[in-house]
């Protein structure tokens, strides 16, 4: 057989016609790698850096968090609810194996009573079949967690005792398990953290710093997005790179990336969608905020923004007299394409992740459980403030003691993007229009906030004010960038009144001098003529 190899000057295969093609989309990741200068690199290098050490300080914290037996804040009701999904829509089940060796389970039976009788025969029996021991009980629901030796015989298990309804594998329940939380999918809320959470489970294993793993990268992955966002609107590279301060000194963000919940994701995919839209890619900004919204309801703020911008963004612009352009306008509004990303193709994409669930239980679960998260998302619960209260601390959600961990922000950086926004409409004008994007995303997101208290909500945890924080970043680091830039051109202003003045102050005093002492006065100089070379006859 002839070889097949590539020859580098013709670029056909050595024994056959045929033309080795790159595909297209390789030829444009290596075409931007080869266009690379130093520069680029080097400051390619510095946000890889930066976006690491971001996610290595929440790695830490991760790590540190211990909460109550491993759960911290709400992670009871997303993790556990992860694992019940597990066994009872894919009907699969993670595992949990500590440093010792032993395998962890936890077992719930049909009533406490039924426990009560088969305790001591059940602790006998997992001692001596399995080489394990109940580690903990709980107190609100009938259920035991054991570890043992030898894996677990779930046949033989529940042929020696018909009390017990689940078994389940996996590191234990939170402690304060009520009856009902063994089979809780968390309905509230829509699925696709509980997936990304039970994936993790699954191919990492079924413990406290897996479950938040995820998290983490979403988190980073936000920071990072906020950079691409500012570095394309200032068009640097370098001088965008202090953003990652605010990222940094905000507790917000640090706190909801180290742990399992769902607005790090939420927070994740709306900043996603921004940056597609700035890129003028608004199918895959819709697709966006569907998986925004698939995390949890409030990432459907984003789409007025999405909708808006299409109107604005639309080619061609406005012409013509006002009575053409309100016509114009007009048209732009009864566009389809304008409903179908903004509206049906977000409400789409939180079906789509709704499909295991209605093949598994029927399309009752969508007809009951729809209703229900618009429900609980509208019904106030203990704590909170106003969404404006989060800029000033008030109520701030306190997730973990030792190491503390507050839902609190950073007052100075979210006042500066407030005043940043204020100047998006004149850079918008005079600028350019992506600067509406930042603008648009954090108005409709903090006014989709301000709708639900005003609906009946009062108790909007101070942790929610993540989904505001990539946005928040972005408008205090243009306020910042902008203020700069206009404290150096009044610098340059002054000087140059000064130099005028200067120069006023010169000829007032010549004019003086001249007006007093006018026989002092400087005499024009004459021209001197220039001397003829003599010929020499």
């Amino acid at each position: 057989m002839r070889a097949a190899k590539r020859n580098m000057k013709t670029g056909r295969k050595r024994g056959g016609n045929k033309k080795v093609r790159c595909p297209p989309y390789a030829r444009r990741i290596i075409h931007s790698i080869t266009r690379l200068n130093k520069k680029q690199i080097i400051c390619a290098e510095i946000v890889l850096i930066l976006t690491l050490a971001f996610a290595y300080t929440s790695f830490k914290t991760a790590q540190e968090a211990q909460g109550s037996m491993g759960y911290v804040s709400d992670e009871k009701w997303y993790v556990c609810s992860a694992r019940n999904i597990l066994r009872e829509v894919f009907g699969v089940q993670p595992s949990y194996v500590d440093s010792w060796g032993l395998r962890h389970y936890t077992i719930f039976f049909s009533s406490s009573s039924d426990f009560n009788d088969v305790r001591e025969n059940f602790r006998n029996f997992i001692r001596t079949e399995f080489e394990g021991d109940i580690t903990y009980t709980y107190d609100k629901t009938a259920g035991v967690s054991i570890a043992t030796q030898k894996e677990l015989n779930y046949e033989n298990v529940s042929r020696n005792f018909p009390q017990i309804i689940i078994i389940q594998s996996g590191y234990n329940y939170h402690p304060d398990t009520d009856s009902g939380l063994e089979n809780s999918l968390n309905p509230e809320h829509p699925p696709l953290v509980k997936y990304i959470i039970g994936l993790s489970m699954l191919t990492l294993g079924d413990q406290p710093i897996n479950w938040r793993i995820p998290g983490i990268i979403a988190g980073s992955l936000t920071v990072l997005l906020v950079y691409l966002i500012v570095a394309k609107l200032i068009n640097n590279k370098f001088i965008a790179l202090p953003v990652y301060l605010f990222a940094f000194t905000d507790p917000v963000m640090k706190a909801m990336s180290s742990i399992a919940m769902l607005d790090i994701y939420a927070a994740f995919f709306v900043t996603l969608s921004a940056w597609l839209a700035l890129r003028r890619n608004y199918f895959l900004s819709a697709i966006s905020v569907g998986l925004a919204a698939s995390c949890k309801l409030n990432g459907l703020f984003a789409a007025p923004a999405l909708f808006l911008l299409m109107v604005i963004q639309h080619k061609p612009p406005l012409s013509g007299t006002r009575k053409t352009k309100l016509v114009q306008f007009a048209k732009r509004l009864i566009n389809p394409r304008l409903y179908i990303y903004a509206l049906i193709i977000p409400i789409f994409i939180i079906f789509i992740f709704d499909i295991p669930f209605t093949a598994r239980f029927g399309w009752g679960w969508l007809t009951n459980n729809f209703p229900g998260n618009i429900h609980w998302f509208l019904t106030s619960k203990e704590g909170g403030s106003a969404p404006w209260g989060w800029f000033v601390n008030q109520n701030a959600f306190a997730m973990n003691f030792n190491p503390d961990i507050v839902a609190s922000v950073n007052s100075a950086t979210y006042f500066a993007s407030v005043i940043g926004l204020a100047f998006i409409p004149y850079l918008a004008y005079k600028v350019k229009r992506d600067y509406l994007v930042p603008g648009f995303w954090f108005s409709f997101t903090f006014l989709g906030f301000v709708s639900v208290y005003l609906l009946g909500n009062r108790s909007l945890h101070s942790f929610y004010a993540v989904a505001l924080s990539p946005m928040v970043y972005v408008l205090a680091f243009v306020f910042v960038y902008y203020f700069i830039y206009f404290i150096k051109d009044i610098r340059r202003n002054l000087g140059l009144v000064h130099l005028r003045l200067r120069n006023l102050r010169i000829k007032r005093l010549r004019f003086k001098r001249f007006i007093t002492r006018p026989h002092r006065a400087p005499k024009k100089r004459k021209p001197k003529k220039k001397r003829k070379l003599r010929s020499i006859k």
